[in-house]
């Protein structure tokens, strides 16, 4: 059963590629991707943003990124880490990605 969704701006490459390498590493068949506009709205390119299914909510940013890094066996550790607030602020900040924004994932 998948407990997650994530969503991404189908514009930006760099999102298609990680979805489809988050895709291929989703052993445990956790995480639906889609390039629909979430419950959130619209996503700038770059942004990705995750909806839980058991609770409805909807996150972006790097705490979407944790939540799938959590579904993510290759990447649970890393979800780990993403708990551990200066962590989380280094990551927060981004890195420049596709048109100048930063990429959450």
């Amino acid at each position: 059963m998948r407990a997650i969704k994530l969503f991404y701006n189908g514009a930006c490459e760099d999102c298609a590629k990680l979805a489809k390498q988050t895709e291929k590493l989703d052993w445990l068949s956790k995480v639906d991707v889609s390039t629909e506009v979430p419950p959130s709205g619209p996503l700038d390119v770059g942004n990705i943003a995750v909806l839980h299914y058991r609770s409805n909510k909807v996150y972006t940013g790097v705490y979407a990124t944790r939540k799938v890094c959590m579904y993510i066996p290759v990447y649970f550790v890393y979800g780990l880490m993403l708990y551990l607030s200066p962590i989380r602020r280094i990551v927060g900040k981004g890195q420049v990605g596709c048109n100048g924004n930063a990429c959450s994932l």
